[in-house]
């Protein structure tokens, strides 16, 4: 299968302009990208992290998620599909990922889960609230004697609203922390995505018309405070709420930024004192649901109370310890500023509207601004987008190429005649279309010690290959028609020169088939046999030697599995990552599999075609195995020999007397599973040599 770059490019450039978000943030590399930048964050106090994306845009559903060691993002959340722009969008995600990290950094949550506790049980956590109002204490009073009567459901509700108000502040406290430490995408991020979170929140008079518990209005009051520094109070509410508001306010701007959690505890204990007068719809819901074994009091808190990103359930004590420079929310307040700005153009679009006709109102004319400075917002994101985009386009047109190409290798497979002896075998070509970075990354662990192997194979033939592109006399010849007299001296007969044309053709091509059968699986067979195909692959890549790579097995519905690693076509570049799916299977039927690989590489222009077997024994399918399989592969190996194909046959393990019996002069005793690479390196040298000599 051939195709030009120009085609590749046109097709990368098509997919590009036809994503979708979803495609786009939920791909893996995406996901790969918000990685790169949790690790970025996380490493620096040597902890690893891994970010996972899906996509879920149900009602109600998860923004994002971690257990302090993979933060699962939801890309399709309303929050980040709120914003109109994908590099607005990225930023929103950045943020939700900064926010994460943040609590797996910041958060010490074996202290917040004994707060937790210590309130479930009826006490306060770590102390009993000091230095009260009158409002206050008349609270505490009522608090503590709920807590005497072990009242549950004033427990659970105080439980449940307490929480809340650490939440706030333990997102200000972590978020804080992360806008100080990374000031970049991250605190873009967060700082967008508390902006956008406020804004879509209901104003006070809307929360009072739909009837939200009072509590749940005033919570909803100081989430708003606590992103943005303000609250949504379009309608000019007065009255009890805001008043409850202002008298929490100074306890979140003192706590909130404190490194001591205890702190915030306190606070949110205080804080309780203020909002409990108007508890008691709320308490009564749960007093409900306690009687009736229902669960009605959290669905309303789900369903009136602000979801941003929920706090991690578990984890231990925060990893960056010591104190730092206490956060300053006025040092957010420019960013913000100009952040809001672009939410305000890039949402003040007006809908399309039928005119009648266009207005010419005016003087008209153009003038020229020489001080416009541009919009004030730039963000890495946008440039960001567009490597991804680009790399996903490429992506797409690789794995569409390769999946045609698969579909090509099929259509030749069907139409090859496999004889007798496998009529009726089902003959199915698989080859990955997507490489996953699993693939790739074992590749980089195995693959360096033996590409030294394959650069040191190349190198005992660069000499002859840099003579034979150039041209000129080639010397110390062991065979041809002239002889160099200055030669007679040798012992080693190379004592012959010719005068050769610059080329910069080598002239052959390489197959190379492995033997996937279970077997393979004992004393690391198929290990060896990977390894020489990664070897081979590097060497003929680095020589310029079109080479394929097939594994094959027979399984358990008797149908050949031909596994095309390697292609002569591919463009991809990833050929070599594919390798490392090479594993011992199942059964082997090797007529079959010899025959594709042995008319597939008579496809090929080259003059010497070389097609190499990698086995640990006989042959061994339903039906297929003893004296008749033998003489079928010895049928195969004596008809394309005689179409031009040298084949040879590297047995390893305790069956190289079958195979030698089988291939006769062309098996190759590979006895020390070390030296197969090697070995087998040596011999497409021996194969190039007698062609450059030729």
């Amino acid at each position: 299968m051939r195709t030009s770059h120009l085609a590749i490019k046109r097709r990368i450039y098509d997919l590009k302009n036809k994503m979708t978000d979803e495609q786009i943030f939920s791909s893996k590399q995406f996901a790969a990208y918000l990685t790169d930048i949790a690790e970025g964050i996380t490493k620096r106090y040597r902890r690893s992290c891994k970010v996972v994306t899906f996509w879920d845009t149900s009602d109600h559903a998860d923004i994002a998620n971690t257990d302090n060691r993979l933060i699962h993002v939801n890309a399709g959340n309303y929050l980040t599909q709120s914003f109109p722009t994908r590099s607005l969008k990225t930023d929103s995600l950045i943020g939700i990922v900064g926010h994460e990290c943040g609590h797996m950094l910041y958060s010490d949550f074996t202290m917040l889960a004994t707060y937790a506790q210590t309130l479930t049980s009826g006490r306060f956590y770590p102390q009993v609230p000091e230095d009260l109002s009158p409002k206050q204490e008349n609270s505490l009073l009522e608090i503590l004697q709920c807590f005497d009567e072990d009242d549950k459901a004033v427990i659970t509700a105080i439980s449940h609203i307490t929480h809340a108000l650490v939440n706030i502040m333990e997102d200000m406290y972590i978020e804080g922390r992360m806008c100080d430490a990374f000031p970049g995408n991250v605190k873009t991020g967060i700082l967008l995505n508390n902006l956008r979170f406020a804004e879509d929140m209901d104003s006070v008079s809307e929360q009072i018309d739909k009837q939200h518990h009072e509590v749940f209005i005033i919570i909803n009051l100081l989430i708003q405070y606590a992103k943005t520094g303000d609250i949504n109070n379009l309608h000019g509410y007065k009255g009890p709420y805001l008043n409850t508001l202002y008298d929490c306010i100074s306890y979140i701007d003192d706590a909130a930024y404190d490194d001591d959690a205890r702190a915030r505890f306190d606070a949110a204990n205080k804080m309780l004192l203020f909002v409990w007068p108007y508890m008691k719809s709320f308490i009564e819901k749960v007093r409900e649901d306690i009687k009736n074994g229902t669960d009605n009091a959290m669905a309303d808190m789900n369903g009136q109370l602000a979801q941003g990103i929920p706090m991690p359930s578990s984890g231990g004590k925060p990893l960056a310890k010591g104190k730092c420079k206490r956060h300053d929310p006025s040092d957010d307040t420019e960013e913000m500023e100009q952040l809001q700005k672009v939410l305000d153009y890039e949402t003040g679009r007006m809908e399309l509207e039928k005119t009648e006709d266009i207005e010419d109102d005016g003087d008209g004319g153009i003038t020229k601004n020489t001080n416009y400075a541009g919009t004030g917002y730039v963000s890495q994101a946008t440039q960001d987008m567009q490597r991804i985009m680009t790399q996903l386009a490429e992506d797409a047109a690789y794995a569409e190429y390769e999946e045609e190409l698969a579909e090509e290798l099929q259509q030749e497979s069907d139409k090859i005649r496999y004889g007798n002896a496998h009529r009726g075998i089902p003959v199915n070509i698989n080859r990955m279309s997507y490489v996953d970075t699993s693939y790739m990354e074992a590749y980089q662990k195995v693959a360096p010690p033996l590409l030294l192997i394959s650069k040191r194979l190349q190198k005992q033939i660069s000499q002859i290959l840099k003579d034979y592109k150039e041209g000129g006399k080639l010397d110390n010849l062991p065979m041809g028609k002239r002889m160099n007299a200055r030669n007679a001296f040798r012992n080693d007969g190379k004592i012959f020169y010719k005068m050769k044309l610059p080329n910069d053709r080598i002239d052959i091509a390489v197959a190379i088939l492995n033997d996937e059968s279970g077997s393979m699986s004992s004393c690391d067979r198929i290990t060896h046999a990977r390894s020489a195909s990664i070897i081979l692959h590097d060497f003929c890549k680095g020589l310029n030697i079109p080479i394929a790579i097939y594994g094959h097995t027979e399984d358990y519905d008797d149908s050949v599995q031909l596994f095309a690693y390697a292609e002569y076509d591919s463009i991809d570049n990833k050929d070599q990552y594919r390798l490392m799916d090479m594993s011992a299977r199942d059964c082997n039927r090797d007529g079959a599999a010899l025959r594709y690989v042995a008319e597939r590489l008579m496809t090929r222009p080259e003059a010497i075609k070389l097609l190499i077997i990698i086995s640990d024994g006989q042959p061994a399918g339903a039906g297929y195995y003893g004296t008749e399989a033998e003489a079928d592969l010895r049928g195969i190996k004596k008809e394309y020999t005689a179409k031009g194909i040298h084949l040879f046959a590297a047995a390893i393990g305790s069956d190289k007397p079958n195979i030698q019996r089988i291939y006769k002069d062309g098996f190759l005793d590979i006895t020390n599973l070390e030296s197969l690479p090697v070995n087998l390196g040596k011999l497409i040298i021996q194969q190039i040599k007698t062609q450059l000599v030729a």
